[in-house]
């Protein structure tokens, strides 16, 4: 523990010590009552100091926060609360009001709230909000202070006053959604004349013995809103309010920069904390990407902020604290910050939050991993994602696990992944699934190709097959004398690759943007097609936006409802996918074809009817991503 003094070191804010300086901040999760408090207890329990979690306020009752705070659910929430104090764990309610960013109330005809009538910004637009009333402010106000009597009720440490992201507080301070011309807007000092009110009215109700917190955008990064400059003279007024005991510090005003992607570097945003720290005398939090101890450790070792969050971290590995603690390092599973399931559903598919990596978050009460009665021999085939998360959950449920590989390393198409400019996130889960495989004594088998007599002739209890998928170009294009290669081929440098290349994306999700990066980082012309009304549509949005930044800075071309029909010599026939309009595309000397592949799945087959316990599992089931073969490895182990 010498070597995280600072990370355990208690530290006090108002009326209320926290044991360390780990935090969660609150997010997104649309989790069902039940789970959100199997959730929020197994951070607790994971050593977590603080955790703090959303309460909507306003009309937002979608449960994308959960559970809503009114007076009927002070009896619940106490022993919720209670339950995590057990672990000695403080727990806040922070309030975040949606504002332009919309909810609940668009779905039986209603409008969102803002301080102008001016349209959320970003990749995705949002839809014309109202202009707040006097009237509506003043109503608003007083719901902070009436949501906070409640949280004091039921046992809360604190609240927290979320004016993030661009949504309603944040919206009133920026002059990017503020035009105002009353008493709400129109200056700097107008503009948070709504956040102090707030502040005000919330104090009023609890007193000064419960913890009141902020959490503010360091910096927008949007033109026209607000700047760390600005912030800095913003901070120390909220300060001198009085009222406040903290003030947690994110970033952007997009998702992009809100949920840092995996093409950020570690802890790309602790500098505005730092910065806010050198103008108030609060404790200051920083966060955003920070998904190991060492990192955590520095920031409050040079006096950068006074806490760490580490949410998707916590989110990714709940017992990250005690690890650290325990001097564990190895076996923490870090967060890789690819937002495909704590970020990506929640938005697109309006499903609670999980993890890629760790399919038990936010179903922790059921699905945990428990001892098998009956310990087997178990034979893996294929040291992918799907076969490494089925080994490792098989072997911690007693069984002795045989893990075969064809190559020469474990991780399957993690490798190739990871050779992709900023996605060199991915090798952290072979590095973790290969440190876990030699502590759980699994017999790891490379360079073997697996043939059916192999399997017959080791006579294991079961056997798990999970041999991926294999890279295809498509079956439908013609090609006549065209050099067409497929991106696995690309990323691997097994192929030649000319100065003029176009890419058609079939995946729909990172395969085709990836190589495109890949290959413009190394000076080729790229056009990417795509039949899609945008190349990536499988993407969350923050990726999806960081990727696209990336790729037309560097001349990369995309041009969408574009798919290919044929390919002739260094002329690429393209044609519209709505009105079938054809045009030539001239002096290619590449195709790349994005595709998921084909199911490597002839060994199943050729085994199936003739090993008693059988299973399949990952992409040789269905070519799909990452989150779906580590989840369905997580589940047949959990069978076995």
């Amino acid at each position: 523990m010498a070597q995280y003094e600072h990370l355990f070191a208690p530290i006090t804010i108002g009326s209320m010590t926290v044991p360390n300086r780990i935090l969660m901040c609150a997010h997104v999760h649309r989790l069902p009552e039940e789970r959100f408090r199997e959730y929020y207890k197994a951070r607790a329990k994971g050593g977590a100091g603080l955790l703090i979690h959303s309460h909507p306020l306003g009309e937002l009752t979608t449960g994308m926060f959960a559970p809503i705070l009114d007076e009927r659910s002070i009896p619940g929430l106490s022993q919720f609360v209670k339950e995590i104090h057990s672990h000695g764990t403080r727990i806040l309610a922070q309030f975040l009001h949606p504002g332009n960013l919309g909810g609940g109330e668009r779905m039986i005809g209603g409008a969102s709230l803002a301080p102008s009538a001016i349209p959320r910004k970003g990749i995705f637009p949002k839809q014309m909000p109202h202009e707040m009333s006097i009237d509506e402010i003043h109503n608003t106000v007083n719901a902070y202070g009436k949501a906070a009597t409640i949280a004091r009720e039921a046992g809360y440490d604190g609240v927290e006053i979320g004016a993030i992201w661009g949504l309603l507080v944040a919206s009133f301070i920026s002059p990017l959604y503020n035009h105002r011309e009353d008493d709400y807007g129109g200056s700097s000092e107008k503009r948070l004349k709504f956040p102090l009110e707030i502040i005000d009215s919330i104090r009023a109700a609890v007193g000064t013995d419960f913890v009141v917190g902020i959490k503010l955008d360091g910096d927008e990064f949007m033109d026209g809103g607000i700047t760390l400059d600005d912030m800095k003279n913003i901070a120390p007024r909220l300060e001198a309010s009085g009222g406040l005991d903290y003030i947690n510090v994110g970033a952007g005003a997009s998702l992009a920069m809100h949920v840092p992607p995996m093409f950020f570097p570690l802890g790309p945003f602790v500098y505005l904390a730092a910065g806010i720290k050198e103008v108030v005398g609060l404790p200051v939090f920083a966060g955003g990407r920070i998904n190991d101890p060492a990192v955590a450790e520095r920031v409050l070792k040079d006096n950068l902020a006074d806490m760490t969050a580490m949410t998707r971290p916590l989110i990714a590995d709940p017992e990250l604290p005690n690890k650290a603690k325990a001097g564990q390092e190895n076996h923490i599973r870090k967060c890789i910050a690819c937002n495909d399931a704590c970020w990506l559903p929640l938005f697109e598919g309006m499903t609670p939050l999980t993890c890629v990596i760790n399919p038990e978050a936010g179903r922790e009460g059921t699905f945990g991993i428990t001892q098998a009665t009956t310990k087997k021999n178990v034979m893996v085939v294929g040291g992918g994602a799907a076969g490494l998360e089925t080994a490792r959950v098989a072997a911690l449920r007693g069984h002795k696990v045989y893990l075969y590989e064809k190559d020469d390393e474990l991780g399957g198409q993690l490798n190739i992944a990871a050779r992709a400019p900023g996605r060199v996130d991915y090798t952290e889960i072979v590095r973790y699934y290969t440190y876990q495989m030699k502590a759980l004594d699994v017999d790891v088998y490379l360079s073997t190709m697996v043939t059916k007599e192999i399997v017959k002739g080791e006579n294991c209890d079961a056997v798990v097959i999970t041999t991926g998928s294999l890279p295809t170009t498509s079956e439908s294009l013609i090609n006549e004398g065209g050099n067409v290669v497929n991106t696995h081929e690309v990323l691997l440098d097994t192929v030649e690759v000319g100065k003029n290349v176009v890419i058609v994306d079939y995946q729909y999700h990172m395969q085709a943007l990836s190589t495109a990066d890949f290959l413009a980082e190394r000076g080729v012309n790229v056009e990417i097609l795509t039949p899609a009304l945008f190349a990536g549509s499988h993407l969350e949005e923050g990726t999806l936006e960081l990727i696209y930044y990336r790729l037309l800075n560097k001349g990369v071309t995309i041009s969408v409802l574009n798919d290919i029909r044929a390919v002739k010599g260094k002329t690429v026939i393209a044609f519209n996918t709505l009105t079938n309009a054809e045009r030539q595309i001239n002096g290619i000397d590449t195709v790349v074809v994005a595709t998921s592949g084909k199911s490597n799945d002839a060994l199943y087959y050729s085994l199936k009817g003739e090993i008693k316990e059988l299973y399949i599992a990952g992409q040789c089931v269905s070519p799909r991503t990452l989150r779906d073969s580590i989840w369905e490895g997580a589940k047949v182990g959990r069978m076995l």
